[in-house]
């Protein structure tokens, strides 16, 4: 299974309350990158990542017959559709991702690419385009406990339907309230 989405959605909590209940692995992207020299230099937009070879540390990894709850929001450009069952895309809103951001103590910069990113819904385009949408899940974390964003992730693991989309769109909603110059720079 992989958890992914923008920074501030809740990947890594969710991942470590599930990795216990189903007594699984967790695989953490970024940590991986870290810890095997897979990045590069600093940037103003984070650190530089060396792509082909996070794909060939992570292949490695999951050779290993264990299960395994893959999370970062790199998940889509570095995995393979075979390897997973899920791909557990989650979501909060712009308003509330903000919040977080700036709590974090990400830059104006950051925080905006950030929220900008999760308007969009970048993170569900790109795993939908990577896996398949017979493997994405979407979830809303918005006034959401991690314990209840958990049960519906591991509800439709479960399940396994066709299609897990709801159909999210922050982008309707900031449009609606007027917003759109606070998070685009236009």
């Amino acid at each position: 299974m992989v958890i992914t989405g923008n920074p501030g959605v809740g990947k890594h909590t969710s991942a470590k309350i599930i990795t216990e209940r189903i007594n699984a692995e967790i695989i953490d992207i970024n940590k991986v990158a870290i810890d095997n020299n897979a990045t590069g230099k600093k940037t103003n937009l984070g650190l530089d990542v060396d792509v082909k070879r996070l794909v060939r540390l992570l292949e490695k990894l999951l050779k290993a017959k264990r299960d395994f709850v893959i999370v970062g929001h790199l998940a889509p450009y570095v995995l393979k559709p075979a390897d997973i069952s899920l791909v557990a895309v989650l979501r909060r809103s712009p308003y509330e991702l903000e919040k977080t951001l700036k709590k974090r103590g990400y830059s104006v910069n950051k925080v905006r690419e950030n929220v900008a990113s999760e308007i969009l819904g970048t993170s569900l385009y790109d795993s939908l385009k990577t896996f398949g949408k017979r493997k994405v899940a979407e979830f809303d974390t918005t006034d959401k406990t991690p314990k209840e964003t958990v049960d519906e992730i591991l509800a439709a693991l479960q399940k396994k339907p066709k299609s897990n989309l709801i159909g999210i769109d922050w982008l309707n909603f900031v449009s609606e309230k007027g917003d759109m110059r606070r998070f685009f720079k236009y």
